[in-house]
């Protein structure tokens, strides 16, 4: 695998400039780029950034690695609010400051992140066709609106958006919702030139903003009613929630109930009860769910054998993940990836 620390990316990125395998033009507000390396890294990628209102832009960007790459990343202090919209292809992600292991950042979800001054290691897997969309917002932004339901969104965003505190976070909201995927068609292929780009593409991504605080409002609700009959406070729903994203991103070596509780720092006892109560199954039943739904993913997309499958989604057997595939679906892999259509 290859991987470039932060001074070694911006080494070859003036080299590459130099050498005309970097395109680039820009206008009045839109910058696009296009890496052409290939033949050096494996690697070709585009990103395009669109300057909207102050604290206001819109970034596209996407690519695909021949080989399995890894890139440093250093985000400075001034890193603003991050809507991510992940389109296409899935990778892996390590944060600073956000727990121990590496999670993934999948295709059709998305994700609001807030990582000034962190590192972060950007793990892409060979032959994956990459496409995402960014809002990126300054806090600043979210001062000029009020909100009635201020006080149901996480912690770490009423507090940024009150000015209380510069907290770092990420979370992953949920799926890309049909009204989302709407939005971000509308944006990949604007019709408009002009001012009148400028106008909608900004429509579009404060439409996307409203969206996706909309749909973490609603998931935070339903946390709160369903644990609304026990014993659980706002702090353990949070750590319950963080003890999911550990196991999404973990499907080959899951922790233990035992380790995933001394991660999120809960005693296994409230964090096996505050998980059943919270998603309505053990945290056995749901890292059980997602590896089928991850591993029937990965067979319709054809890249690898039912044997890769198995492995990826942490089975050593691929006979017991066949077994486990009939059971929840009631098909085994081979007849699934059969019945396709393509």
């Amino acid at each position: 695998m290859k991987y470039l620390t932060t001074a070694e990316y911006k080494a070859l990125y003036q080299e590459y400039l130099e050498k005309g395998k970097i395109i680039s033009y820009s206008d009045d507000f839109e910058t696009f780029l296009r890496i052409q390396a290939e033949q050096e890294l494996g690697v070709t990628a585009y990103d395009r950034t669109i300057q909207l209102r102050p604290g206001l832009k819109i970034k596209i960007s996407g690519g695909k690695a021949k080989y399995t790459f890894a890139r440093e990343i250093q985000h400075d202090d001034s890193m603003p609010l991050i809507l991510a919209f992940q389109l296409a292809g899935s990778y892996r992600v390590w944060t600073e400051g956000i727990g121990d292991d590496y999670y993934s950042e999948k295709s059709g979800e998305n994700y609001l992140f807030f990582l000034p001054g962190t590192k972060e290691i950007e793990e892409i897997p060979t032959g994956e066709n990459l496409e995402r969309i960014r809002i990126i917002v300054e806090p600043d932004l979210f001062r000029n609106f009020s909100s009635s339901q201020l006080d149901l969104m996480p912690t770490e965003l009423k507090a940024l958006i009150g000015n209380d505190s510069r907290q770092i976070f990420h979370r992953n909201v949920g799926a890309i919702t049909p009204a989302m995927q709407q939005a971000l068609q509308q944006i990949i292929n604007c019709p408009h030139q002009g001012m009148a780009r400028q106008i909608y593409l900004e429509s579009k991504a404060l439409e996307l903003i409203s969206l996706q605080l909309t749909q973490l409002i609603q998931s935070q609700s339903e946390i709160i009613s369903s644990s609304s009959s026990g014993c659980l406070q706002p702090d353990d729903i949070e750590r319950i929630n963080q003890a999911k994203s550990i196991l999404e991103a973990n499907l080959e070596n899951p922790p233990s109930l035992m380790e995933l509780a001394r991660k999120v720092q809960l005693n296994d006892y409230k964090l096996k009860r505050g998980f059943k109560e919270v998603f309505g199954t053990t945290t056995f039943g749901y890292l059980q769910k997602i590896r089928m739904e991850r591993g029937k993913n990965l067979l319709a997309e054809r890249m690898l054998t039912v044997a890769g499958v198995a492995q990826t989604v942490g089975y050593k057997s691929p006979s017991r993940f066949c077994d486990a595939f009939k059971k929840h679906f009631g098909i085994t892999p081979r007849n699934y990836r059969m019945s396709l259509n393509f």
